[in-house]
């Protein structure tokens, strides 16, 4: 369909294909000196020395290493929000765990809920994935305390939230590991691409022989004729990340100021709009706009039936919208294989039939963010 408003547009211009471009007739286009400065570069926007981050090819790439590396395995439970995507859960199955669904705070904060944490943890428990739903931060606080508690280690997935500094510090520094994302819908996009960071040197060096086979030595060494054979010491995966995905990235750091104040200044127009609709709720309103990335803009309705009425409202006047997410417990794999069912995460599951995600990226102008408020207001006066 030729939206109106889509949901999310890319921000790709001549920067990023000059760049290509260039990685292009340089003649190396697997993981090389541009992955390395990516590296570099994004560190050094966390606020973390340069050497503590490891460039992988997705974010899901990034949360399964981290599971390897911490030795979360068979017989293991690993403490996981039920809204989230489902990789923040497939991460733990694939290293033969068993993810514990935790449920949501409230209806205004959609993140983890640390009470419910509590509940869950048993003698298995070694980790927690915390997810900062849409940019905006976990209870950090609190859930750190109870890691320490408990010899938990935490592992934050910040697939929404790159380069945040929330009020307890920068997202992604804050737990053990952090996770990255740079899918093509994300603040930063790689097209696909990951990162995760770690101040351990000993974790970022088991994390770049993991993404590599466990080589000793990479190709782009031998490129370049430093060396012509290599050991390995374990069984990896093939998580590199290319150059093109690097300088993709790196350009996009470069923007990522001017498109995180145009994401700030839209937030704030949507809000001035809709906190005055009296029959929505706006989670995350009384968070400061400077506190999230906001990589996704929610709206929760009273019920399941009015949000999938105004979705096709909003449809038939071109404006697309979409579901985050539907809770990951429902999903029929974890039925069958968890055992998990309707009513273990209740706040999360009626965020799931009530929550709406309208169009939100930097290049929406005001004019369409008012077109999609007006829209909704229309909506709830003709629903009368």
């Amino acid at each position: 369909m030729n939206w109106k408003i889509p949901l999310y547009n890319l921000n790709i211009d001549d920067k990023e294909i000059d760049a290509i471009n260039k990685v292009i007739n340089s003649n190396w286009l697997s993981m090389g000196m541009e992955t390395k400065k990516f590296e570099q570069e994004f560190a050094t926007k966390l606020g973390i020395p340069e050497d503590c981050s490891v460039a992988v090819n997705s974010g899901t790439a990034a949360l399964h290493t981290a599971m390897h590396i911490i030795g979360v395995g068979p017989g293991d439970e690993v403490l996981v929000p039920s809204l989230t995507f489902v990789a923040s859960a497939a991460c733990v199955m694939m290293v033969g765990a068993k993810p514990v669904f935790i449920d949501s705070s409230s209806t205004h904060d959609f993140n983890l809920n640390p009470s419910d944490i509590i509940s869950k943890i048993t003698k298995n428990t070694k980790a927690i994935i915390v997810v900062h739903y849409g940019g905006y931060s976990s209870d950090m606080e609190a859930i750190l305390k109870i890691a320490s508690e408990y010899n938990l280690k935490v592992i934050e997935d910040v697939a929404h939230g790159p380069i945040v500094k929330s009020k307890h510090g920068v997202l992604g520094t804050l737990g053990d590991i952090g996770c990255f994302s740079f899918f093509a819908t994300k603040n930063i996009t790689t097209v696909e691409g990951g990162m995760l960071v770690c101040r351990n040197p000993k974790i970022i060096e088991k994390a770049k022989l993991f993404r590599s086979h466990c080589m000793n030595t990479d190709s782009f060494t031998k490129h370049n004729g430093r060396a012509s054979s290599y050991d390995v010491n374990g069984v990896g995966m093939n998580y590199r990340m290319t150059d093109l995905a690097a300088t993709m990235g790196r350009v996009q750091l470069e923007k990522w100021e001017i498109q995180q104040h145009r994401r700030e200044e839209i937030v704030t127009q949507y809000r001035s709009h809709l906190l005055k609709i009296e029959k929505i709720i706006l989670p995350y309103a009384h968070v400061p706009v400077k506190n999230s990335s906001h990589h996704i803009f929610s709206l929760l309705l009273n019920s399941s039936e009015e949000r999938d009425r105004l979705a096709e409202y909003l449809r038939d006047r071109g404006i697309q919208t979409s579901i985050h997410y539907p809770p990951c417990h429902l999903f029929s794999y974890y039925k069958e294989n968890l055992q998990t069912f309707e009513g273990m995460c209740p706040i999360a599951e009626e965020i799931g039939r009530r929550q709406l995600s309208l169009p939100l990226y930097p290049d929406l102008t005001f004019d369409e963010v008012n077109l999609v408020c007006q829209s909704i207001k229309d909506f709830f006066h003709e629903k009368g």
